[in-house]
C-alpha cells in the first residue's frame, strides 16, 4: 500500500470514528439511564457498520 493510500484510509476511518462518536452522543440526548447508553451504542454501531460497508478497498491489485 502506498503512503498516499495509507493516509487516505487513515483519514477515512478517522472521519467514520469521529462521526460514530458524535452520533453516539446525539442519540443519547433524549434518553436517561440505560436507555441513553443503549441508544448511543446502537447509533455508533450503525455508523461503524455503514462505514465498513462503504470503506475503500485495501486489496492489492495484481500488476501484469
Amino acid at each position: 500500500m502506498t503512503a498516499r493510500r495509507t493516509a487516505l484510509t487513515a483519514a477515512y476511518w478517522s472521519a467514520v470514528l469521529l462521526l460514530a462518536a458524535v452520533a453516539s452522543l446525539a442519540a443519547a440526548i433524549p434518553f436517561t439511564g440505560p436507555a441513553a447508553s443503549a441508544a448511543g451504542v446502537l447509533a455508533a454501531a450503525a455508523v461503524c457498520l455503514t462505514g465498513s460497508a462503504h470503506a475503500p478497498s485495501t486489496t492489492r491489485k495484481d500488476r501484469s
